[in-house]
């Protein structure tokens, strides 16, 4: 009828003043550098993957903060153990020389304890050198590691 075609031409005439009203304000907009938006990606991965070693770091400091409590104390019950030296837990790192990737199914890992701690301890590398795009270092179920080549997300 004529009162829907009129009804749809104002509708597309308000529809062309706001798009050129959108293109008008985008166009007096400052340009984004795109090489703010990888810094801040940079940066974000760079959180992530000091998330675990400074959680790491901080138990440290307080394990060996515990360890110069107990042995104040037992310095105090018997001065010839000042000469033992202070006991701390040591950490060591080892840098690996590619990523790689390993997973928790029963056939990789098993659980074992370190110093009354449960641990994971991998007995095998599942990839040995894997440049899976994307995967942050240290995630667990990340869903980008079903592209990895070796992992059958059917059988693990």
């Amino acid at each position: 009828s004529n009162d829907q075609t009129l009804s749809y031409r104002k509708s597309w005439e308000h529809t062309v003043k706001e798009y050129s009203n959108l293109i008008r304000h985008i166009v007096t907009r400052p340009l984004h550098a795109v090489s703010n938006t990888l810094s801040l990606n940079e940066a974000e991965q760079l959180i992530r993957k000091l998330t675990r070693p400074i959680a790491e770091t901080a138990k440290l400091i307080q394990e060996n903060l515990q360890l110069a409590k107990q042995h104040k104390e037992n310095v105090l019950k018997n001065p010839k153990l000042a000469s033992q030296g202070l006991p701390q837990h040591d950490v060591e790192i080892r840098h690996l020389d590619n990523p790689r990737t390993v997973c928790t199914n029963d056939k990789c890992c098993q659980t074992i304890i370190v110093n009354n701690e449960t641990k994971i301890e991998y007995k095998s590398k599942c990839h040995e050198i894997c440049y899976l795009k994307g995967v942050v270092q240290e995630t667990i179920n990340d869903p980008r590691m079903l592209d990895c080549e070796v992992i059958n997300y059917e059988t693990g």
